[in-house]
């Protein structure tokens, strides 16, 4: 079997607009723990036999976004080495009913927080997500999308339909999952929070993360720059994986 050599970074950034950073990142069992720091950034290139991926915005405003998504950055690092098509439903499970937990000691307040999933396995890939966060794969300069946003237009706002902080007696969980993808030399793909895909086009995305000399770390940096120019009106938080 061909082995391939992983390389990943993540950034979260608050923006130029917003007081608190909703976001989180996971990374191989790192994720942002401190919810004070307005702006982090991680890499990781150690070889393992899994690798797991995630981006969580945080719904619920003040300190309950970043719970609801530092909740469920936390929980994933019980799954890092698990298979995900047959450990998803627990996962689920497991996040959402801490989340509801805390959603009764707010007294009820709505929140909670999109999932956005990415995982290698036998040089094998597959996405998960709950939301409107995305997964995209660039590959020989075509970005392609990899995950389905779970949103209900309407005229004043979207809403998401699916995300982590629903009620059982409300709605079902179901999350959308792509069919495994064959991973191969130089493929780079992204998750990233909607703070970047409200503001950068996909074409300027493509050509970022068609970069082939940047580092991960430098191409995260580069999108998250790109949000902050064209605005910054939300958090924004990018995790980026080259396969070389």
């Amino acid at each position: 079997m061909k082995s391939f050599k992983i390389e990943s970074s993540a950034i979260t950034h608050i923006g130029a607009v917003r007081e608190h950073n909703e976001d989180n990142y996971y990374i191989n069992g790192k994720y942002r723990q401190d919810s004070s720091i307005g702006t982090e950034g991680y890499s990781d290139n150690k070889i393992r036999d899994a690798y797991l991926y995630a981006v969580c915005d945080g719904m619920g405003g003040e300190s309950f976004g970043e719970l609801a998504s530092l909740i469920a950055v936390s929980v994933l690092t019980k799954f890092q080495n698990a298979n995900l098509r047959k450990s998803m439903a627990d996962i689920i499970r497991v996040t959402n009913r801490l989340i509801c937990d805390e959603i009764k000691k707010y007294k009820g307040r709505s929140g909670g927080t999109t999932l956005a999933m990415f995982s290698i396995q036998d040089n094998k890939a597959v996405s998960y997500n709950l939301g409107d966060s995305r997964v995209y794969l660039c590959r020989n300069e075509d970005l392609y999308l990899l995950s389905e946003d779970h949103v209900e237009k309407t005229e004043k706002k979207n809403k998401l339909t699916q995300y982590l902080g629903i009620y059982h007696e409300k709605k079902v969980i179901r999350p959308y999952i792509s069919k495994d993808i064959k991973i191969k030399k130089n493929d780079v793909y992204m998750l990233c929070s909607d703070g970047l895909t409200d503001v950068v086009s996909n074409d300027d995305i493509a050509d970022i993360l068609s970069l082939e000399k940047e580092s991960t770390a430098n191409l995260v940096k580069l999108l998250a720059h790109a949000s902050q120019n064209n605005g910054g009106k939300d958090n924004v938080t990018i995790v980026v994986i080259k396969v070389t």
